[in-house]
């Protein structure tokens, strides 16, 4: 006879991986104690998401784990850039060792410093194994609730709230939790998504690959000539190898046909390292198999992120395939976006209604980078590297016009993909705004991510810095009208007066001007601006409406 309890929690995460760990930090953040579960007994032993952007990092930066992270993964930092030959050997031999240092992410280098001067941060390269662990110690340290070897057998909500059942794999004894909010972060697989028979959109399953996780020591062999991935294009091992530490940890991902009878069990270990000595055209490398993962690169987004209490985030709401490095940011940015505004109800500060802007504002962006994901995937699911430089690089145009053009889209296609958080989201009330000049990308308009400045000479402080998960007003001029107008709201508002050195840049950076302000959310996005004048009028509360 198993032994039940009961809970309750105001938010439930179903999910241990690194959106779920990362929805407890944020919701941590806002004061809100999460119950986290996880059906594994601990955090990833799989190396699969290895890097993350540059938007994600400026929200580990905030939650003050963007440098364990770095640490963390700092092995792999200098594996950049894509090869493609019959074998690893083939496509080093005339790979020159990199001069003038190793650069640790894109945006360091030449031609790039306009991007770079964008954000305080750069990105990281980190296996999710070794980030996972990271994430897992803060949230245990700022006191989440984390039950690993614990699975959510049922769950059902009503008007008032949520009830799921947990199962201690252990012992089999089950909990009865119940919650204000659950947040589904249960993977690609998601049994939440399954159960709400949400409606998805996509293409589906593009290929199916077997994840070769295994140990050599090439350390040598790469030693200055590291990179991300090597296309393996020969019949019989057509895959890719993908660096994991750059020393003795490796995975080969290698294209197999279940459709016509192949089978995981196929690929006895003997099989495997005669294909990973062919393929890396080494055949008397001493190596190990560590683990093998069938698994299927599939492209599949949710029509809606909300079912009544209940969210999707992460892969549970959008699958991609890994090209381009979107998958685990987009879960970690949708948690970031959630978190504040689950908080804002539950602390009476919003309406329930503003929980409907999460599908509205995330959707999109997961469903823009599931697609994208796939059209960097030929017919057999492997990585179109020529497209991955056209967007990285441009041919020369035939007139000037033609020129600046282009100038423009390669430069948007490069800021999204080393992640310079670009895209806007829908604004819900007016503001009145100067014209943007073209060569502007972030200019403190509302839907758009507050501009970065430097607040200190030693390049330590950001506005960026300045957020901390809360609203924050930045006022060019007398901050006594707004303090004014802020005291007739319940939600707490960071006042910054603008003053200094800082004053021009500002005006350089937003286009405001003497008695403007400009309201920043708690995700760092811009939600209003308007000039004293209307500071009576701040919109603080239809915005949570």
């Amino acid at each position: 006879m198993t032994t039940q309890h009961q809970l309750q929690v105001p938010v439930l995460i179903a999910g241990g991986g690194i959106t779920g760990l990362s929805a407890a930090l944020f919701l941590l953040q806002q004061g809100i104690r999460p119950l986290l579960v996880e059906r594994h007994r601990g955090t990833s032993i799989h190396p699969r998401a290895r890097g993350f952007d540059i938007r994600t990092m400026e929200l580990f930066r905030e939650l003050g784990i963007g440098e364990a992270v770095r640490e963390a993964g700092k092995a792999l930092g200098p594996a950049w850039g894509v090869l493609r030959a019959d074998t690893l050997t083939a496509a080093l031999k005339d790979l020159k060792p990199r001069e003038g240092g190793r650069i640790t992410y894109p945006s360091q280098l030449k031609g790039l410093e306009s991007l770079a001067a964008l954000t305080p941060e750069t990105g990281a390269r980190c296996t999710q194994d070794l980030a996972e662990p990271v994430l897992r110690a803060a949230a245990e340290e700022r006191g989440a609730d984390l039950l690993f070897y614990t699975e959510m057998i049922s769950f059902s909500q009503d008007d008032n709230g949520v009830k799921a059942v947990l199962r201690d794999r252990e012992t089999g004894e089950t909990t009865i939790v119940t919650a204000d909010y659950l947040i589904a972060a249960d993977g690609a697989g998601s049994p939440v998504r399954q159960q709400l028979q949400l409606p998805v959109t996509g293409p589906g399953v593009l290929a199916d690959f077997l994840n070769i996780y295994f140990e050599a020591d090439m350390a040598e062999l790469v030693l200055d000539r590291e990179f991300s991935i090597c296309i393996i294009d020969t019949p019989g091992i057509i895959g890719f190898v993908t660096a994991i530490n750059n020393s003795d940890r490796w995975v080969y991902q290698l294209r197999y046909y279940p459709e016509n009878g192949e089978r995981v069990e196929d690929y006895t270990e003997e099989r495997l390292v005669h294909l990973l000595h062919t393929a890396l055209g080494m055949p008397e490398l001493p190596m190990r198999i560590l683990s093998v993962l069938p698994w299927e690169m599939t492209v599949r987004v949710t029509d809606t992120m909300q079912r009544g209490r209940i969210f999707l985030a992460g892969d549970a709401a959008h699958v991609m395939t890994p090209y381009g490095g979107k998958g685990a940011n987009t879960g970690i940015q949708d948690a970031q976006n959630l978190a504040w505004k689950i908080a804002a109800v539950l602390k009476g500060h919003a309406a329930p209604s503003l929980l409907g802007s999460y599908t509205t504002e995330r959707q999109p962006i997961g469903l823009f980078n599931a697609l994208s994901s796939a059209k960097l995937a030929d017919e057999r699911g492997i990585l179109k590297e020529k497209e991955i430089m056209q967007r990285m690089a441009a041919a020369p145009p035939k007139d000037g016009e033609a020129i600046k053009e282009q100038e423009m889209t390669l430069t948007q296609n490069i800021r999204t993909l080393i992640g310079i958080p670009d895209y806007q989201y829908p604004v819900t009330v007016a503001s009145e705004c100067p014209p943007a000049p073209a060569e502007k990308v972030l200019y403190g308009l509302p839907g758009t991510r507050v501009p970065h400045l430097w607040l200190d000479e030693a390049r330590k402080q950001s506005t960026l810095d300045l957020l901390k998960g809360r609203f924050t007003l930045f006022v060019h001029g007398d901050t006594a009208p707004w303090q004014e107008a802020l005291n007739e709201h319940a939600v707490f508002v960071r006042v910054f007066p603008l003053a200094g050195n800082i004053v021009a840049q500002w005006e350089e950076a937003t286009g405001a001007m003497p008695g403007d302000a400009l309201l920043v959310r708690p995700d760092g996005f811009v939600a209003w601006r308007g000039n004293v004048e209307k500071a009576a009028q701040l919109p603080l509360k239809e915005l949570l409406s």
